[in-house]
């Protein structure tokens, strides 16, 4: 029987061996792409039996189950090619540093965070392009969440609390603290945006849930705060992009902004804010690997050099509008449900910042029907040779929209059986994860 101590390891030891079997198959892209989706597959099937078996010592579900389901779609809707394998082979490892954190505790935890942080600082300094002062921005945020998260080590609380929180924002994307999420959308290659759009959140997450109890109200003010002109600065910026990769980059961070006002307003995380978290993380990979099909043809142009997609690319165009509805909050997705069910928990009091929420809320509705109008229904261009997706492109987004759908319109079923509360010593705040 397997040990509690050994899940984590097993967690990572699959996608790691995935990945070092794939280098193996590397001389034909077919059988090493299907390889690496094998490993997501086997990564998923070891997260739903250690969880069965294990059950009081997982405190990262539902997100054991999001995390390989999302790389195993992230891989999918990729075209075979050289310069992908790379990107294949580094989602396997993210993978299993992901479902290490989140089965781990104590410093083995801290350590894998530091791992994490790393290879992302690793990864923007090999792929940046053109010197760009966002992959410098990208590597120093995640280079001070990796000095944070060093230094909580040895710091006394509430110093501790403060540096982890720090690792935190850098994760799940806080303002200022912002810049790493955005050249990690920006800037990374292949398939890893779609992945790490939902990855970093959900890490920056599940500890930020673990860290809640230990938060004291100066925090959670001071937070509160910042999330509240994180949301306003997310959506502005959003607002006067040209390029898609920046714009949904910068609609992820006002939405996840609003997830911190909440939490930091409230000092609860409940059910709705996990089906939050995933349906947003979701939605923002979906648009990603959307955009990806249309870098992919077309390269990495202005939304107002594409127009007319309808009837040329029923299909691409079928599927981005229903992700950007979903995106923005439309019912019956998981954005809608989950927001509104934050709203309605008993936990949360309306204030005069909710107006200013409404707001935020309401300009997604601009710049993300902005892209469908632009791309979809906008003037045709004769010039261009136009592909729709393919089997795979549109079996991955499919599937996204129906996870979202599922998300949406049954929360509570879905993540009552899966959602644990955590460990007892850091439970002592009201962070409920059964509603």
């Amino acid at each position: 029987m397997i040990q509690a101590w050994m899940t984590p390891w097993l967690l990572i030891a699959i996608p790691v061996l995935g990945s070092a079997l794939s280098l193996l198959l590397r001389s034909s892209l077919h059988r090493m792409k299907t390889w690496t989706l094998l490993t997501t597959v086997a990564s998923l099937l070891a997260a739903m039996g250690l969880f069965w078996g294990l059950n009081e010592s997982l405190s990262g579900m539902p997100f054991l189950y999001l995390l390989p389901l999302a790389a195993f779609l992230s891989l999918l809707g990729q075209p075979l090619h050289r310069d992908h394998r790379e990107a294949w082979l580094t989602t396997l490892l993210l993978l299993g540093l992901g479902l290490g954190i989140l089965t781990s505790q104590g410093p083995s935890r801290d350590g894998l965070v530091s791992v994490l942080l790393s290879l992302l600082c690793g990864l923007i300094y090999r792929h940046q392009t053109d010197n760009r002062p966002a992959d410098w921005r990208g590597m120093a945020t995640y280079g001070l969440g990796l000095a944070a998260m060093l230094l909580s080590l040895v710091l006394p609380a509430p110093a501790s609390t403060v540096a982890v929180l720090v690792t935190c924002a850098t994760l799940l994307p806080l303002l200022p603290l912002h810049g790493g999420f955005v050249a990690a959308i920006t800037g990374l290659p292949g398939n890893l945006p779609g992945f790490v759009a939902l990855l970093l959140p959900v890490l920056g997450f599940h500890r930020l849930l673990l860290l809640l109890p230990d938060m004291t109200d100066t925090m959670l003010r001071t937070v509160a705060i910042l999330a509240l002109a994180g949301a306003c600065y997310g959506s502005l910026r959003a607002l006067i992009q040209s390029r898609l990769l920046p714009r949904f980059a910068y609609a992820g961070l006002a939405f996840f902004c609003l997830l911190w006002w909440y939490v930091a307003g409230t000092g609860a995380a409940p059910v709705q804010a996990v089906v939050y978290l995933s349906a947003v993380g979701l939605a923002t990979s979906g648009l990603l690997l959307a955009c990806y099909a249309i870098r992919a043809r077309y390269g990495d142009v202005d939304v107002r050099s594409l127009g007319g997609l309808v009837y040329p690319m029923p299909r691409f165009s079928t599927l981005l509008t229903l992700l950007a509805l979903a995106a923005l909050g439309m019912p019956p997705f998981g954005v809608f449900s989950g927001f509104v069910g934050m709203l309605l928990n008993p936990a949360f009091t309306p204030s005069w910042t909710f107006a200013l929420i409404m707001v935020v809320w309401l300009s997604a509705s601009w710049y993300f029907l902005d892209v469908v109008q632009q791309i979809v229904f906008g003037k045709p261009r004769p010039d261009r040779r136009h592909e729709d997706l393919r089997r795979t492109e549109f079996a991955s987004l499919l599937m996204i929209l129906l996870l979202l759908l599922t998300l949406g319109t049954a929360p509570s079923q879905l993540f009552q059986l899966s959602a644990t509360i955590p460990p007892a010593s850091v439970a002592t705040k009201a962070t409920a994860w059964i509603p």
